[in-house]
């Protein structure tokens, strides 16, 4: 009986205790996650199409036309008539108020020459390149 008492406490006393190297263990992995070195990748900048609101992607700028008719006057938006050497004061009230307006220049097919280049040259003096739109017959 002895004997097996001899062995149970020489096992007893076998244990390892393994805390120390856990310890240790959980040191150098701090060490080396601190000491790293991160590297910053450059990559594609990517853009959102949120930035770009949807209703200025959608929406057309505002249009002033200017239609030249065969009778010498020339018809503001289809609403007024005026003559053609007032197109400067009507183009530049318009840009003031819409600085990124469009002026369009029509021309009917049977008007003046010198009446649609009385128009264009008001407009142009008005600090705005106009598109021009010539009707046919």
């Amino acid at each position: 009986m002895a004997r097996a008492r001899r062995v149970t406490s020489q096992q007893e006393d076998a244990e390892v205790n393994i805390t120390p190297l856990l310890d240790i263990v959980f040191i150098l992995l701090i060490f080396f996650i601190v000491t790293a070195t991160f590297l910053q990748e450059e990559g594609i900048g990517l853009t959102s199409p949120e930035e770009n609101p949807p209703e200025q992607q959608t929406k057309p700028p505002p249009t002033l036309t200017l239609s030249v008719q065969s009778d010498g006057f020339v018809r503001v938006d289809n609403l007024r008539l005026i003559d053609a050497r007032s197109v400067k004061l009507v183009v530049e009230e318009f840009t003031a108020r819409e600085p990124r307006g469009v002026v369009l220049v029509s021309a009917a097919p049977d008007a003046r020459a010198a009446i649609t280049v009385t128009v264009l040259d008001e407009a142009r003096q008005a600090g705005v390149e106009p598109a021009v739109a010539l009707q046919k017959q």
